[in-house]
């Protein structure tokens, strides 16, 4: 092999190096933002998206243009208040497909998704339901990081879930403590804790990581003292 061959060759696997390190960054960025949306960490749901002039959200119920449109949409810099500790919106991405462009600097992907949510309704209630979905994305890299460009959103099937059939955190908890419950679990080496935050509907297991964006800690355990604050408020 000659040293143009071994120089070529280096480069071509320098280059589908580059590409897998690009398409496992995408990965990381999707797999958080869906996250972040569980619990709607508004903040740190908007800083998955580039300041760009390109940038926006494309819903069902229209769209939200730019940074500032993001920004707008997810209540970043208003006074909304915090979600309710029942409220759900979990979207499991799967089965992406992943390509990105040449240069390196831009990437489109589709994602399936699937996930169960909680949403407040009118008169105090929450509407339950499983939802399918599909995501048409495109990503931009901004300082050798990868960001959110475009959000395309689809919903191929929904489908409601009865109240009676939907179990809050809680009502799981209460199933463990109870002694007439049939069990096959050994004895623990550490026992059952009736008031572990885990059985409060709202609680956040604390991320290991950081942003992928910005790189910073997020704000679940603020988020987490106010649910367990607020327990023992009476449930909607």
């Amino acid at each position: 092999m000659t040293a143009e061959e071994m120089e070529s060759r280096i480069m071509a696997l320098e280059k589908k190096m580059g590409l897998l390190e690009d398409v496992n960054q995408i990965k990381r960025l999707q797999y958080a933002y869906s996250y972040y949306v569980m619990r709607m960490m508004n903040a740190e749901i908007v800083d998955c998206f580039a300041d760009h002039p390109e940038t926006g959200v494309y819903w069902l119920e229209g769209a939200w243009l730019g940074k500032e449109g993001v920004r707008r949409y997810f209540g970043v810099d208003t006074q909304r208040p915090e979600p309710l500790p029942e409220f759900f919106h979990q979207v499991m991405p799967i089965a992406g497909v992943i390509d990105v462009e040449p240069d390196g600097k831009r990437a489109k992907a589709r994602w399936y998704t699937f996930g169960g949510h909680s949403l407040p309704a009118q008169g105090g209630a929450f509407r339950k339901s499983f939802v399918a979905g599909i995501y048409e994305m495109e990503y931009i890299k901004q300082n050798a990081v990868w960001k959110f460009l475009k959000v395309y959103w689809l919903i191929p099937y929904a489908i409601t879930i009865r109240n009676e059939d939907w179990r809050w955190p809680e009502t799981i908890g209460q199933s463990i403590s109870n002694p007439q419950a049939p069990t096959a679990f050994p004895a623990a080496d550490i026992p059952f804790d009736p008031e572990d935050p885990r059985f409060m509907a709202g609680y956040m297991l604390p991320f290991h990581y950081g942003h992928p964006v910005t790189g910073v800690a997020t704000s679940e355990q603020s988020k987490n003292w106010n649910v367990i604050n607020s327990k023992g408020r009476a449930r909607p």
